[in-house]
């Protein structure tokens, strides 16, 4: 005889094993993502739901925007990934952490999906900081050379593409990740620069650029759309180009929206930095929208001063990270210290939430 009790507890146990695979989509979608990637180790059916396009499309959609601090070693490369809500708290909430077993630098990011470059050997890896998988692309085209790199997702296809890109030696190759073969060239005109002011791409709509300038001419931004594996070039803001010497700047992806930081200030006591925002990107006529950040501020004057870069140029670059409803900001100043800039106030505070 089997008792009521053990069928009961047969069936509580045996619960999730037979709900409809739509029920427990819906079910694990729900999760928040570090849960979702202890939820692949129960068993292959889940392992197989959630890797699939369909489940990484859902669920990304729904989550918050995180951000990924990458804390190097001399041997290994420490990241902390954090959620980045829509209002700003004393403690962001940790997703995960987690120590890379090479020395790395990011070398772009898309679709929560990291490019990372060993700086000291001929090494390029593409990680998921969530679930601590990589691959390493292999091939003669990830030379630790000053060359440039980015990654994106094409907007039709929705492919994930790694894009290598040197005029002036090997043009441009392509690899796609969910074809996992090799390297392929571009073919078709490539524009010809020799100096990369950032060999780290920005990615948005669909598209990678870099800034870039041919010698003495106007620097430009050089553009690969990702979908058609094609080449366009257009201007920065206007404003910027009638200064007398223009070749500052650095650009970002700020939300939706490709932008451009001005790190040459008008005057050299000039504390007033802009941002440049491409919000109507489809237009023949790139319209650019300019954002004023006052740092005339003690804290961050502080900073600049104990900074052993102080004086030298670096101390006006300012990475916008995140926009909130508000309107402040997050943002990252030389790469090294987080800054909170708010609106109402017009105040720029240095913060230590990240590590």
């Amino acid at each position: 005889m089997i008792s009521k009790d053990s069928i009961h507890q047969r069936m509580k146990k045996d619960l999730f094993k037979y709900l409809p695979s739509e029920i427990l989509t819906d079910i694990l979608l729900r999760l928040p993502l570090e849960n979702v990637a202890t939820c692949k180790c129960v068993c292959k059916p889940w392992l197989d739901l959630i890797e699939s396009n369909y489940f990484f499309k859902s669920h990304f959609s729904k989550s918050v925007p995180a951000l990924v601090v990458s804390m190097p070693t001399t041997n290994s490369n420490w990241f902390n990934v954090f959620k980045l809500e829509e209002k700003p708290k004393r403690k962001p909430n940790l997703i995960t952490k987690f120590d890379f077993p090479q020395a790395s630098t990011i070398q772009g990011s898309s679709n929560g999906l990291l490019l990372l470059k060993n700086p000291f050997r001929d090494h390029l890896y593409v990680c998921n900081p969530i679930t601590r998988e990589f691959v390493e692309l292999r091939g003669r085209l990830t030379r630790p050379r000053e060359d440039c790199y980015g990654i994106g997702v094409s907007r039709i296809s929705g492919q994930h593409k790694v894009v290598y890109l040197n005029p002036n030696y090997d043009g441009c190759h392509v690899y796609t990740l969910e074809s996992g073969s090799s390297w392929r060239r571009v073919k078709g005109v490539i524009p010809s620069f020799n100096c990369c002011y950032s060999s780290v791409a920005a990615f948005a709509s669909g598209n990678l650029h870099w800034f870039v300038s041919n010698g003495r001419e106007i620097p430009y931004i050089c553009c690969f759309d990702l979908e058609k594996e094609c080449f366009t070039t257009f201007s920065p803001p206007l404003e910027c180009l009638k200064r007398p010497i223009f070749n500052k700047g650095m650009l970002f992806t700020l939300g939706d929206c490709l932008c451009f930081c001005d790190d040459e200030p008008k005057y050299y006591c000039d504390y007033d930095h802009v941002i440049w925002l491409l919000k109507e990107y489809e237009e023949v006529e790139k319209c650019w929208c300019e954002v004023h950040v006052n740092i005339r501020q003690p804290p961050l004057l502080e900073v600049l001063i104990k900074h052993p870069y102080y004086g030298h140029g670096l101390h006006k670059r300012l990475q916008p990270i995140n926009v909130y409803e508000n309107g402040d900001m997050l943002m990252l100043w030389n790469e090294k210290h987080f800054l909170y800039y708010s609106k109402k106030k017009k105040s720029l505070t240095k913060i230590g939430l990240f590590g």
